[in-house]
């Protein structure tokens, strides 16, 4: 009868074990809209639908793909370590960012407020809640979804966000004049090689500056 209960509470910490370990690193999957002004329309084949997020302990890394380029984001919440990388079929750069580079870079919200709604519903399977976000300029208000049901550091996608709320799965935020509406459509809570998080080989090194001033393609 005693081995039968240790075998039982042996049997019960390994799988307290493996699921602690599980929820600290996986992927979630993104669909990505957006709502472009009649003078940017011609852009909308362009722009990535998708997005795919790898998280591991304190580092993420998240990838957005259209038709022939792409965008990977590596961060290290830790660290305030933040790289991306442009890949393009004639061209790869490699693009480090300090903290005062991200800040300027990725900005941040406009004034506004955020109040909770008596409002529920389930995406990708959790139960969230929802907030009203009211652009105190604009006075235009959007809606973000957060669970609280799981725990994931906060990613590019969503870093502007309020993670104390619990994590965003549906979201609208305005950038640069360009409403783009952000839905997790799956979680999973898997092993993430250390390779997600690499830098291939030959990419070409910019600065935040020198990526600024080289001319865009129409």
């Amino acid at each position: 009868m005693k081995k039968t209960i240790f075998a039982a509470f042996i049997l019960s910490f390994l799988l307290h074990a493996c699921t602690n370990k599980s929820a600290d690193e996986g992927s979630i999957a993104y669909e990505v809209e957006y709502q472009l002004p009649d003078s940017l329309q011609r852009y909308a084949a362009f722009l990535p639908k998708e997005a795919l997020v790898y998280f591991k302990g304190d580092s993420t890394v998240s990838i957005q793909k259209s038709a022939q380029e792409s965008t990977t984001i590596i961060t290290n919440q830790k660290t305030g370590f933040m790289r991306v990388l442009l890949t393009a079929p004639d061209k790869k750069y490699v693009v480090d960012y300090n903290k005062a580079e991200q800040a300027e870079e990725i900005g941040s919200l406009p004034p506004y407020t955020l109040t909770k709604q008596n409002e529920t519903k389930k995406i990708a399977g959790y139960l969230a809640t929802k907030y009203l976000l009211k652009d105190k300029l604009s006075e235009e208000t959007t809606e973000i979804w957060f669970t609280k049901e799981v725990a994931i550091i906060p990613n590019s996608l969503t870093m502007l966000l309020d993670s104390t709320l619990g994590v965003p799965l549906l979201f609208t935020i305005n950038q640069n004049g360009t409403k783009v509406k952000t839905t997790v459509k799956e979680i999973k809570f898997e092993a993430v090689p250390a390779t997600a998080f690499a830098t291939p080989a030959g990419y070409k090194l910019l600065t935040p500056q020198q990526l600024r001033e080289m001319p865009v393609e129409n």
